[in-house]
């Protein structure tokens, strides 16, 4: 039959005429897998937590002190700036740690990557938060903080024009401008009081109502938080069913949101710890504001494990989400006693 019949040799001009290609899939194949390696490398490197930033040193780097000098600044520094420094610090860090500002990447390895990018989410979103609070309460300054804010409150997953990071880097620039106007001033005195306030009676630029109402916005995003996490585990807050579960693929997007928002908050109630010391001391929370500061410092604790798990009851596996959601319940009541205090 001719489906069984031996196929007959080529001729010497068949065979001369007809290139081969089977060699090319060789180099093509190792150039893809040296690719995919180098995006892994990557991938691992750009997820990496940065460290965080002490307030005081902060403030020591906008003034150009170097950092032994640090602790020589302690006593000058104005109510305002501890806070003002601190979010430069934490644009600085989006901007410019390993990878840069992946939130907007279209191309890989950062278009795979979804841990850093949610971790980002959580820092803008304090940030935006507190340069909001210091917009309405600090006189010196005022016009770029305002142009602070607006830039924040834009698209911050923009690849195109106006992208991600020139809005991020115009906020950055203008926190630095009310940084130096403030630091250049007599003090900073709230708005509403600059008129009307002499130098013997100027009041502090940053009051007990200006804090109370920033951390009114911080505890409902940490109660938003620790309720996605709770419903990561299929769990209310209160341990009853939750209504909606999150996604088993959506898990790690939630636990690296919420450690962002700890990551940034840890820093910014640090700083307000200083700039805030009249009010807190007056209101007699100073050991509960360390309280809080050591529960937010915990919850940046290494996490050892490749994936994020959500292991059930004394099982072998973590509950690395349950764990995050018992520091963000704690600082949450924490944050509530302050505000009942102030």
């Amino acid at each position: 039959m001719a489906l069984f019949r031996k196929k007959a040799p080529l001729s010497r001009t068949e065979v001369l005429e007809t290139p081969q290609y089977g060699w090319i899939w060789k180099p093509l194949v190792a150039l893809v897998a040296i690719y995919l390696l180098i995006c892994i490398v990557l991938g691992i490197w750009w997820s990496w937590t940065p460290s965080p930033v002490d307030p005081r040193q902060a403030v020591a780097l906008q003034r150009g002190v170097p950092d032994s000098a640090g602790d020589n600044q302690q006593a000058t520094i104005k109510p305002g700036e501890a806070l003002l420094a601190t979010n430069i610090e934490l644009l600085d860090t989006l901007l410019d740690k390993p990878g840069g500002y992946l939130r907007n990447d279209v191309m890989p390895p950062g278009l795979w990557l979804d841990n850093m990018p949610n971790w980002e989410a959580g820092v803008t979103q304090q940030v935006q938060d507190s340069v909001a609070s210091l917009g309405g309460a600090l006189a010196v300054g005022q016009a770029p903080l305002k142009a602070a804010d607006e830039a924040l409150a834009g698209d911050l997953d923009s690849w195109r024009w106006p992208e991600s990071e020139t809005l991020l880097r115009a906020a950055r620039n203008n926190l630095g401008e009310a940084f130096s106007a403030l630091d250049n001033s007599g003090a900073g005195t709230p708005t509403q009081d600059a008129a009307a306030s002499t130098p013997a009676q100027a009041p502090s630029a940053l009051d007990a109502d200006t804090l109370k109402a920033w951390l009114a916005q911080v505890q409902s995003q940490l109660e938003t938080q620790t309720q996605a996490l709770a419903a990561s585990v299929g769990r209310s807050p209160g341990g009853g069913q939750a209504v909606e579960s999150t996604p088993w693929f959506r898990i790690d997007n939630v636990f690296f949101k919420t450690r962002g928002t700890t990551w940034a908050l840890l820093q910014l109630v640090q700083a307000a710890r200083i700039d805030y010391a009249e009010a807190i001391e007056q209101a007699g929370q100073g050991e509960a504001f360390d309280q809080l500061i050591a529960e937010l410092k915990a919850s940046q604790a290494r996490v050892w494990s490749p994936v994020i798990l959500n292991g059930s009851g004394f099982g072998f596996f973590a509950n690395h989400s349950l764990m995050m959601a018992n520091y963000t319940v704690r600082a949450t009541q924490l944050i509530g006693q302050i505000r009942s205090a102030l």
